[in-house]
């Protein structure tokens, strides 16, 4: 069975008033510590949604920057390509031969005492028309 404790209270007003100021304190220290987690939970959120944006900023920066990088890749390829047949062409212009046969047969250039004849099947570009 159950022991009854020895110790009863006293049911007076001042006991009363007591223990009414001490529920009030409690409700007051409750309210403070709620409003206390609310503030900082609301910071906390707040940081959170600060860093997320920033996060999400640079995500799509990050993609931006990619798709340049990609345009960027393949302009400098094709710039190399370019780069590399005006490269053969120079070396092909340095070349005495080459420029000779391009000389006769684009500016239709002869040497002395030939004589250059055009046909129609001819691919060759006309000199005089422009």
């Amino acid at each position: 069975m159950a022991q009854r404790s020895k110790i009863t209270r006293l049911e007076n007003a001042y006991t009363k008033q007591i223990q009414a100021q001490q529920h009030q304190n409690k409700s007051i220290l409750t309210k403070q510590r709620k409003k206390r987690a609310a503030i900082i939970i609301g910071a906390f959120l707040l940081v959170c949604l600060v860093l997320s944006t920033e996060i999400v900023h640079a995500k799509l920066s990050l993609g931006q920057t990619q798709t340049e990088i990609v345009g960027r890749q393949q302009k400098l390829k094709t710039t190399k390509a370019t780069n590399q047949k005006l490269q053969e062409h120079v070396k092909l212009l340095n070349n005495k031969t080459y420029l000779e046969n391009l000389i006769r047969s684009k500016y239709y250039y002869s040497k002395s005492g030939e004589t250059i004849y055009s046909l129609p099947s001819d691919k060759a570009s006309d000199v005089t028309a422009k």
